[in-house]
């Protein structure tokens, strides 16, 4: 059984960044596992008990599990410890021994730079943990200058689109209208953009760091 594990600094950020691609593999029989750097926080959108409800359903859905790094603290992560944090997935990545790893690209939102870059330093070689992929998926915001080495790799989703979009929706307190892309035009869009770009109708895009075959 393939292990897939997915890290995202809020719940939300593993449906708008790989939903498809893990709802395939989820089908095919892998087990996939989510670690939330945070849910909940002071912002009148992330209210603990709700954000909670909203991550619970959808994992039951998709049918993945996950683990929560860290309560109420959305747009504050910045304010804990490095090394705290790459603690705690270095002990996730001990204890589920992964095959694939994804995490968010940075973008400018400081949560997301916060778990990028402990999940960096959590992939550093170990004995004992060795993924044949560790890529980066894309979050909707992503406009960065920074080119952040690496070829890239896109997964046809059209078979799974409409359920990655009814699964975001489940998410009610992080819906917002356009020209945001946190609504279904939004992530209906991204996902055809990435179709053209490889011959597909709809596909997600993957930033590769490292593949071993």
């Amino acid at each position: 059984m393939k292990k897939i594990l997915i890290i995202a600094p809020h719940s939300d950020d593993e449906i708008l960044g790989c939903g498809g691609y893990m709802l395939s593999q989820i089908e095919q029989g892998a087990q996939v596992h989510v670690v939330f750097g945070t849910v909940g926080g002071c912002d009148v959108r992330q209210p603990l008990e709700r954000r909670l409800q909203e991550v619970d359903k959808v994992a039951r859905e998709a049918g993945y599990t996950y683990d929560i790094l860290y309560h109420n603290k959305d747009a504050e992560m910045d304010t804990l410890p490095a090394r705290e944090v790459t603690t705690a997935i270095d002990k996730v990545l001990a204890s589920f021994k992964p095959d694939e790893v994804f995490v968010n690209y940075p973008s400018h939102h400081q949560d997301h730079v916060v778990m990028y870059q402990c999940t960096k330093a959590a992939m550093r070689l170990k004995e004992d943990v060795a993924p044949s992929l560790f890529a980066l998926y894309e979050y909707p915001f992503v406009n960065s200058g920074d080119k952040i080495p690496g070829g890239l790799f896109y997964y046809d989703i059209n078979k799974f689109i409409d359920e990655k979009i009814r699964l975001f929706y489940h998410y009610q307190t992080q819906i917002k209208t356009l020209p945001s892309p946190l609504n279904e035009e939004g992530i209906r869009t991204l996902a055809r953009m990435r179709g053209l770009e490889c011959g597909r109708t709809h596909a997600e895009m993957f930033y590769v760091q490292k593949i071993v075959k």
